[in-house]
């Protein structure tokens, strides 16, 4: 896989063991660091990044894996200019500028690696919402590892491989995320996010120092406000990101959010890109998401999954698991053999819905039979930690031993402080501001992390949406704009008229069309799929939709059984699962139940390489 790992103190000549795990495709390009105590390892996608570490100065180099778009000084935000310089050279002029606080003003996404041999310390410096996640743990006096790739640092010999059996449980039962600065793994801890942490080569103490923390501050200014302010970011968000001689690949859609990456785009810019949908068969979707490619200019292309494709997904996908998610919400991954020689890099609209709609807001809802879950403009509470438990929490998996107690891991993890509340040791300032930026910073507490993280271990990938100047606007916005508005609906109809008009896959309505039309639409779509189909999918488990009806490719094929059979001495071993359990789980699934959640999670973990490790080791 890409990125960074290295090891501190004693056992550096196994620095080569915890690397092995880097290297995805085989064709990255490498980069080995030893100076005494002190060893660095880098792979990277993009050649063009790939001379590290750069000497800042004196006996201290610096490593970068990541993207950086700009900067924000005290005269203003400035971009950078992708031509110029490598990202790593960039932070390095920077940091001779300005010293540790360059970091402060820093737009993107990264982790950055700083060595002072002299000062005898190793600093990592973490992007502000932690979309670079990146994981320590210190197994002895003697020795500290690190890597952006947990399942790595077991590879150490002077780390043994164990599960933590209360965070482990809370993964499982919490949609397959972990939350702040803790994991599943025994004594690993992931980098917080937005700090800077140091480390004594010769003490192997810490220091952990946040630069920034997320402030909910909403202001009473109109919507149009706001749609003003975020179409003009959002603009220059994207062309900030384009580099004119590069190819770009666009996971496209038939919703709104990959379709607004499009709109923000000129002429010009539009002739470098090409537009990637994956799909089952020739549905609504795939046929929105072509109207879209057509009306843009760019060409389309349909990369149409398999029956097979979850299973292989399931075999294959979670080698590359951080704890962030199921393996089948690296969903792209599977299809990028075919697209990486035809691109630079990758764009996807990633956290579009968390950081512009408030989907980790808990919204009203109802169960409406094959119609499904309907949420309503309105959100419930959100004032006390117990409501956010409830949000993140329901009734736990069967396949949970009893000896474990997710509510009560909750609770001891999720506690009032002097001033705000500790969530797995970051903290915010008010229940509000919990629910606001729990789900924002850091970005590995929401689980669609895991599609960015498979796409970079291919090519460099990046989302528009993850910028410095939208989130600080989505700090601003009052909660009542993200029930019944849609920002990004309006900056559609402002930046191209045109992709506004197509009618969006999931409501039947053209996007420019009032937030009422499009929660009527949703409805009437659903329930017209559900009692009057009409050009139905060919296969039971098809849909029309941008996933299969996965409930029922579960009950149509076997491999999810194969793999818990395939499974069960590991579940029996491990402490925190129940093997009766699981077969009821699977049991109340193929009798009708929708658990491919459960399902899928639990697969999730016990396909994991050091879930293998963490059993050997134990037998």
């Amino acid at each position: 896989m890409a990125g960074l790992c290295g090891v501190v103190g004693e056992g550096t000549q196994h620095l080569h063991r915890v690397a092995s795990d880097l290297e995805w495709t085989g064709e990255e390009t490498t980069a080995t660091y030893e100076d005494g105590d002190v060893g660095v390892f880098g792979a990277f996608t993009a050649e063009s990044e790939a001379d590290q570490p750069v000497r800042v100065g004196g006996d201290t180099h610096l490593w970068v894996w990541g993207s950086v778009f700009g900067v924000e000084r005290e005269n203003g935000y400035h971009p950078r200019d992708r031509t110029a310089e490598s990202t790593a050279a960039y932070c390095a002029r920077l940091y001779r500028e300005l010293g540790e606080g360059f970091v402060t003003g820093l737009n993107g996404d990264f982790v950055v690696v700083l060595h002072d041999r002299d000062g005898g310390t190793l600093s990592v410096f973490t992007d502000r919402l932690g979309l670079r996640d990146t994981y320590y743990c210190q197994p002895d006096d003697e020795t500290f590892v690190f890597s952006t790739a947990a399942q790595s640092l077991s590879r150490h010999p002077a780390v043994e491989p164990a599960f933590d059996p209360e965070l482990a449980a809370e993964f499982l039962a919490c949609g397959c995320r972990t939350f702040g600065t803790r994991t599943p793994l025994a004594d690993t801890h992931r980098f917080h996010p937005g700090a800077v942490t140091t480390v004594d080569t010769g003490m192997l103490d810490l220091a952990m120092e946040p630069y920034w923390v997320p402030r909910y501050h909403p202001e009473d200014r109109s919507f149009s406000y706001f749609v003003d302010e975020f179409t003009e970011r959002f603009r220059a968000a994207v062309s900030e990101r384009l580099h004119p001689d590069r190819e770009y690949g666009l996971l496209l859609s038939g919703g709104a959010d990959s379709r607004l990456v499009l709109a923000a785009m000129d002429e010009t810019e539009r002739q470098h890109v090409a537009a990637y949908t994956l799909g089952d068969w020739r549905n609504r979707e795939v046929r929105t998401a072509e109207a879209v490619a057509g009306t843009a200019g760019v060409d389309f292309t349909l990369l149409e999954r398999d029956r097979e494709y979850h299973e292989r997904s399931l075999q294959r996908t979670p080698r590359l698991s951080n704890f962030v998610g199921r393996f089948d919400q690296a969903h792209a991954e599977g299809m990028m053999d075919r697209i990486r020689p035809e691109v630079d890099e990758m764009i996807t609209a990633s956290f579009a819905d968390t950081n512009c709609n408030g989907y980790s807001f808990p919204r009203r809802s109802v169960r409406l039979g094959p119609v499904g879950t309907v949420f309503f403009p309105w959100f419930e509470p959100m004032d006390s930690i117990d409501a956010y438990i409830d949000y993140w929490l329901d009734d736990p998996p069967e396949f949970l031993a009893d000896s474990v107690d997710v509510e009560a891991t909750l609770h001891e993890e999720i506690q009032s402080t002097h001033g705000g509340i500790n969530h797995h040791g970051v903290r915010y300032g008010s229940p509000e501001e919990l629910f606001v930026c729990g789900a924002l910073m850091p970005r590995t507490n929401g689980s669609v992390l895991f599609l960015l993280q498979s796409l970079r271990q291919h090519c460099p990938a990046w989302s528009p949406f993850v910028d410095n100047r939208l989130v600080d606007l989505y700090l601003s916005m009052p909660t009542r704009y993200f029930a019944r508005r849609n920002v990004i609906h309006r900056a559609m109809e402002r930046l191209d008229p045109g992709l506004a008009a197509i009618r969006y896959a999931d409501t039947g309505v053209p996007i420019d069309w009032p937030f009422a039309a499009h929660f009527l639409g949703d409805l009437a779509v659903r329930f017209h799929d559900a009692y009057l189909p009409v050009n139905e999918p060919p296969e039971p488990y098809l849909s029309h939709g941008s996933w299969p009806d996965i409930p029922e490719l579960v009950r149509e094929t076997s491999f999810v059984w194969e793999a818990l059979q395939r499974h069960e001495e590991t579940i029996r071993t491990l402490p925190f699962l129940d093997w009766e359990g699981a077969l009821a789980c699977y049991r109340d699934h193929m009798d009708g139940g929708d658990r491919y959640k459960e399902l899928y999670g639990l697969l999730t973990l016990l396909e994991l390489p050091v879930t293998g490790r963490i059993v050997e080791h134990a037998g």
